[in-house]
């Protein structure tokens, strides 16, 4: 599981390293997320902060692949892998944003200083023409009806009892998803058409292609989200081998193709985009620097767009000006933030959690841990014994498997398929034979262990 996360985290850390130093090259009229006239872009100054800001770059990474080293080391959980993964995430954001803040702050100086301004400050314009077609543009949001009916779905596969939890959380996520990505083409659809040109037929080919191409990447990517829930839930029916391929390419697809989806729509787009204005037409320059928070944040209340398009990396990003977008922005924060929370605390309680069996007096016997709760009848055992050695040969099918415990379903060599609560270097374990499946429990102390085999045999009346 470490060198699962060791590998994510360096994907996710190119990704961004690259969206960050891609600032050191002038993008048409900006640089270091500054809107600058031509002339100002061979200013010596700039040549300097752009060498400067390099190499603060090249040392903040360093430090970064320093620091993910120890995850490494933290094979034996599952829980502190994934709090190391995302502690190390969020330091790696806010550290790469520092080189980037101080190049924008003394870009923004220079600018002031010499007053390199761009065209008209916050000019307007409203080409009539592209603002009428501006709702032609867009995939329509009723197929957005699909995701939520294949997310549906994979509430009524069914799966082993343990796996209920698993099942409503990939659904739950599936739908919350599919509800995001809706409410992303619907900010989409308010967006302001860009005017590119003093051409209008120009203008509407370019808000044309570029409204279609994202519309289908977002619902592409809710369909994805969707089928992803569907693959998950249908792997707990699985398994050994099967299951795991099934889960890792579920993982696969969540992980790497939103970002090579967005990849190439950007790509496209741009490339469509500097085709189409090679021509005689002029093309238009806005100064609104002063809406940009650090060259990231776009804050304009006089701005009645939700999305408009980034300064920093591809695609769009939130307009906070408006209370839709505020909305959206401070959301997502807090969406995250639980979301990070709630599957943090799932690997602590998977980690340092202990089975605990129990009898009910009335012939029911429980076994409690998180997300992987079972019971049976007492009446129903027709085996039952105490072992000093651990089955040989277990292979997980759906359940939690680590250096210090085995969790879930299982097939061993000697019992099949079993249902395993077993603490690991921890003898002696019981053994308990049911009609299909066998339990396989014990405590990390020996002493609990022998005491609740003697509650068991009081119990069924087995004595081995």
């Amino acid at each position: 599981m470490a060198i699962f996360f060791f590998f994510i985290a360096v994907f996710i850390f190119v990704i961004m390293l690259l969206t960050f130093m891609s600032t050191l090259k002038p993008k048409d009229n900006l640089w270091f997320g500054v809107s600058l006239p031509g002339f100002a872009l061979e200013d010596e100054r700039l040549r300097e902060l752009q060498i400067s800001t390099g190499k603060m770059y090249k040392k903040y990474g360093f430090l970064l692949i320093l620091f993910l080293i120890p995850i490494l080391c933290l094979s034996s959980y599952i829980s502190l892998p994934l709090i190391f993964f995302y502690v190390w995430t969020c330091a790696m954001v806010l550290l790469l944003r520092i080189p980037f803040i101080k190049a924008h702050r003394a870009a923004t100086q220079l600018k002031r200083e010499n007053e390199w301004f761009v065209g008209e400050k916050r000019m307007v314009r409203i080409d009539t023409k592209l603002s009428l077609l501006k709702k032609k543009m867009s995939l329509s949001l009723y197929w957005y009806i699909i995701p939520a009916l294949i997310a549906a779905l994979s509430f009524t596969i069914p799966v082993p009892e343990g796996g209920i939890e698993i099942l409503r959380m990939a659904g739950g996520t599936a739908l919350g998803l599919t509800v995001f990505f809706f409410v992303i083409a619907v900010s989409f659809n308010r967006m302001k058409p860009k005017v590119y040109t003093d051409d209008s037929e120009t203008n509407i080919q370019l808000n044309q292609t570029n409204r279609r191409y994202w519309s289908l990447l977002w619902f592409g990517m809710a369909i994805i989200n969707s089928c992803i829930a569907v693959i998950t839930v249908y792997a707990l029916s699985l398994n050994g081998t099967a299951s795991t391929i099934v889960w890792s390419l579920g993982i696969f697809f969540f992980s790497v193709v939103p970002v090579l989806g967005i990849f190439y729509v950007h790509y496209k787009l741009k490339q469509f985009e500097t085709t189409l204005l090679k021509g005689e037409h002029e093309i238009l320059y806005t100064d609104d620097d002063e809406y940009w928070i650090n060259g990231t944040t776009y804050n304009n209340p006089n701005d009645r767009s939700v999305m408009v398009p980034k300064r920093l990396g591809i695609g769009t990003t939130i307009n906070i000006g408006t209370k839709t977008g505020k909305s959206i922005y401070y959301g997502l924060f807090v969406f995250v933030a639980l979301l990070l929370i709630g599957t943090g605390w799932m690997g602590v309680q998977a980690d340092f959690s202990t089975p605990t069996l129990t009898a009910d007096g009335k012939g029911t016997v429980s076994i409690k841990y998180p997300m992987y709760n079972y019971s049976f009848a007492m009446k129903d055992v027709q085996e039952l014994k105490l072992v000093d050695s651990y089955p040989s040969g277990g292979r997980r099918t759906n359940g939690v498997a680590t250096d210090t415990v085995a969790i879930g379903n299982f097939k061993f060599e000697e019992y099949g398929k079993s249902k395993a609560y077993l603490v690991k270097n921890s003898p002696p374990y019981i053994v308990i034979k049911l009609p299909e499946v066998y339990v396989l429990y014990n405590a990390k102390d020996a002493t609990e262990t022998e005491r609740t085999y003697a509650e068991l045999q009081k119990g069924s009346g087995i004595f081995h």
